[in-house]
């Protein structure tokens, strides 16, 4: 069965449309995207003694379900925790791996303005010196290196 490019575009672009905007899968009953805003609460909680039934009936009677309006068990809300929790433990090791890396520019958002990465650096001069000539003994910097090399470069696959 062949299928309509132009169709199937439109078609996926309304599903994606639909999607909540989220970096997770199909939610169908909110439950993973409340217990993520309520997790401080819930953490807090726990801390003081509230069993996990507790925490789940009382999220059941403020309308977050399991399923096709059956009410949150501890169970499944243990797992959800469970789930939410090693997500962001996964994205601060993800980022702390990021931030880590020498290779990767940082963004100012990532980091605290206290820690030394965060500041940013310096704009580059508009035109380095040129070179020194070679017998001047004065040595030359590694950008006016790079650049000589590339305007060789170009030198050397300039049309003639």
């Amino acid at each position: 069965m062949p299928l309509d490019p132009k169709r199937l575009a439109r078609d996926a672009n309304r599903a994606q449309a639909k999607r909540p905007d989220t970096g997770i899968g199909r939610e169908t009953t909110g439950v993973t995207r409340a217990v993520r805003a309520g997790l401080p609460v819930i953490r807090q909680l726990r801390a003081a003694g509230v069993t996990w039934a507790a925490i789940a009936e009382a999220m059941s009677a403020q309308g977050v379900t399991q399923g096709a309006g059956k009410p949150l068990s501890a169970t499944r809300l243990t797992a959800i925790v469970t789930q939410v929790e090693a997500q962001i433990r996964h994205k601060a090791e993800r980022e702390a791996g990021r931030r880590s890396r020498s290779d990767l520019t940082v963004s100012s958002g990532t980091l605290p303005p206290s820690h030394p990465a965060a500041t940013p650096l310096p704009a580059p001069a508009a035109a380095p010196a040129p070179l020194p000539p070679s017998g001047s003994g004065v040595p030359a910097t590694e950008e006016a290196i790079r650049r000589a090399g590339l305007n060789d470069l170009h030198q050397l696959l300039k049309k003639s």
